[in-house]
Order: C-alpha cells, then sequence, then structure tokens
C-alpha cells in the first residue's frame, strides 16, 4: 500500500528524531537535572520494603511513577514500533502513550497502527494523543480507537510555526475548555518540548484538566526536527526556545500551581525521575530516550532497562528517607547557582 505523505512525515519524524538522540546533537536549554542536587540522608531509619513507589491521579494508581510517552503511529515502520511498545508496557505493568492520532482521522487505512496498542495491552492503562484544536467528536473517536483511559491534547505552536506546512493560527482555549467539560476520560494538557511559564499554568488552572504535562525542553526538540525536514531552509529557527522540564516544573511552583503534574523532557535515568518527583512531579514519562534504546538495541534490552528502573525506586527513595511519593516531594534540594538565577528572577516578575 502507497502510504501518504503524513505518514512519510510520522516516519521522518522518527528517523531524524532518533539520529538526534543517539548523536547526542540535541542543544542543552536551560537548567538541567545536573542543576538539582540530593541532601545527603545519612539515616534513612527505614527498609526498601517500607517503600510505596505508586502513584494516584485521574482517579488511577499507577503502580510505578514513569510510562511510555507518546512517540509514534500513522505508518506501517510506526505500527511496528507501537507493537513493541505496547507489549513493553504490558509486560512492565507501566502506562504508555501514543502519537498523535490526527492522522488516523483522515486515513482510516492507518488506525490499525494505533489500535494495536489495546490489542497488545487489554488491560493496561493508555492514553490517547491529539492536537488541542480538535474538536469534541474527534476527540470522542480517538479515544475510543484504542479505548483510552485518559487523553493527552497536545499544544505545540512552536512546532507549527517552524514546519513548513504547519498551522499558522493559534486559537485553543475555548476548545480545550469544552472538551475537558464533556469528554468521556480525564485530560491531560500536554506541551510537546518548549516548556511551560507561569503564565501558561495559571491560564491551563482556570481550564481545571485532569492533569498538566509539562513537556519541557532537553528532551525530543521539534524545533530540529522540523528544520531538518526541510533541510534547515525554514527562517523560524527556535532550537534554544523555551524552558526545561526542571525550569518548567518551578515555575509551577511559583505560579502555586495545584493541578497533578507529570514531568516529561530529558528523562532518561531513575535519578530523573526521582528528581521530577522531588520537584513536584506525581508522574513522569520518557520518549525519545525509549526510542532510541529500542531502535539500538531491541525490545529486550529496553524491557530490561525499564525493570532496572523499577528496581532502582524503592532503593533510592530509601537513601532519602521517602517511603512514598508525597513524602519525596516534601524532600529539600540544592539549586545550581545557574538555577537559583532563574528563581530570582522569575518570582521578581510576578
Amino acid at each position: 500500500m502507497t502510504e501518504s505523505a503524513q505518514s512519510h512525515r510520522k516516519d521522518e519524524h522518527l528517523s531524524i528524531s532518533a539520529k538526534l538522540w543517539r548523536n547526542r546533537s540535541l542543544p542543552k536549554i536551560g537548567a538541567t537535572y545536573d542543576d538539582v542536587r540530593w541532601l545527603p540522608n545519612t539515616f534513612p531509619e527505614m527498609s526498601v520494603s517500607d517503600v510505596d513507589v505508586s502513584t494516584s491521579l485521574m482517579g488511577h494508581t499507577f503502580k510505578w511513577p514513569f510510562y511510555i510517552e507518546a512517540m509514534t503511529g500513522g505508518s506501517n515502520l510506526t505500527a511496528k514500533i507501537n507493537t513493541q511498545l505496547s507489549q513493553i508496557a504490558a509486560k512492565s505493568e507501566i502506562a504508555m502513550a501514543v502519537g498523535s492520532q490526527s492522522i488516523a482521522l483522515k486515513e482510516p487505512d492507518i488506525r490499525h497502527s494505533f489500535e494495536i496498542v489495546r490489542k497488545n495491552n487489554p488491560t493496561g492503562f493508555l492514553l490517547a494523543n491529539l492536537g488541542a484544536d480538535h474538536p469534541l467528536a474527534n476527540v470522542r473517536e480517538a479515544i475510543q480507537m484504542i479505548d483510552a483511559n485518559a487523553i493527552e491534547l497536545h499544544v505545540n505552536a512552536a512546532q507549527e510555526l517552524v514546519m513548513a506546512e504547519g498551522d499558522r493560527s493559534f486559537y485553543w482555549l475555548d476548545n480545550l475548555a469544552e472538551i475537558i467539560a464533556k469528554t468521556p476520560v480525564p485530560v491531560i494538557i500536554k506541551e510537546v518540548g518548549f516548556g511551560m511559564s507561569q503564565d501558561t499554568f495559571k491560564k491551563i488552572s482556570a481550564l481545571n484538566p485532569a492533569a498538566i504535562n509539562v513537556g519541557g525542553a532537553n528532551g525530543t526538540n521539534f524545533s530540529i526536527i522540523e528544520r531538518r525536514r526541510n533541510h534547515l531552509n525554514e527562517s523560524v529557527n527556535l532550537d534554544n526556545y523555551g524552558f526545561s522540564t526542571v525550569e518548567s516544573l518551578i515555575e509551577a511552583k511559583i505560579a502555586k500551581n495545584d493541578l497533578p503534574l507529570i514531568a516529561t523532557g530529558g528523562i532518561e535515568n531513575v535519578n530523573h525521575i526521582i528528581t521530577s518527583l522531588m520537584l513536584g512531579a506525581s508522574l513522569t514519562s520518557s520518549a525519545g530516550y525509549m526510542l532510541t534504546t529500542l531502535l539500538e538495541k531491541g525490545q529486550t534490552p529496553l524491557l530490561e532497562e525499564i525493570y532496572a528502573w523499577q528496581q532502582a525506586l524503592p532503593r533510592l527513595m530509601t537513601l532519602l528517607g521517602a517511603k512514598n511519593i508525597m513524602a519525596l516531594q516534601k524532600k529539600p534540594v540544592l539549586y545550581s547557582s545557574e538555577l537559583q538565577n532563574f528563581i530570582a528572577q522569575q518570582k521578581a516578575s510576578q
């Protein structure tokens, strides 16, 4: 079957993203996880068996505080990737999000690249995915397509403006309000790698979604991906634009956000998960790192790495003296001078 231009674009996104991760050719934007240090805790006074690593949000208790973030779907190649990822999610008992399903709404022949996820993981927690401009009918269809437990509605103005064929008009708030009020499953508002500011958190708070995915920089960079697709000829260059995941989580604190947070963007190891939770996230997710591991090493090595993260989480929480996620969120941290400067400037801007 000849695939459409949109299917080809999905494959291009996949290929370029994996290459950027593999070559470590992504720019460092703002504060990273290295700018946050844990305080030594010499006397934990607890056992690893005392730790509960589960986390609850959106009316669901997640056995593990991380999941496979939205990556792909929409072509025959990405159907194979989604097959492998969904099998891994089922075996490791972690949640999984699919990539944007907009292509499946336009091209029914490619729906199988998304539907396979639920077939491989009949009882797992799955997240559907659409852009913030989609009407309620599309949202319901995307949810039904994979029998989703929740849906991520992504906000990606920066990506669209860099994309040669991208959108140029962005009126999302009223549409999001309607979807949140009427959709049958919890709604997560998600950035796609450019982070969120205090003003953004305040605007989202007024919408009252089930959760916010900060989608910070230093993970998959769609500005670079789209410019590579266009052979770097696009005049809009946002390669160094945005707030990192660390900065976005701190922005949420400054904005006094009280909605559950999901941390995505550059999470490559269990220490990044711990730090994200300490900075206020209730759940974390990884996309680019897991994709690169899968493509370079295979399905079994990625599954083994996820198991290693699951084994390490209660050990690190024991080290820090935290019996659960809520206790971990209350643990103090040290910020680098660069991050302290960021915090001082952002507090002053209130």
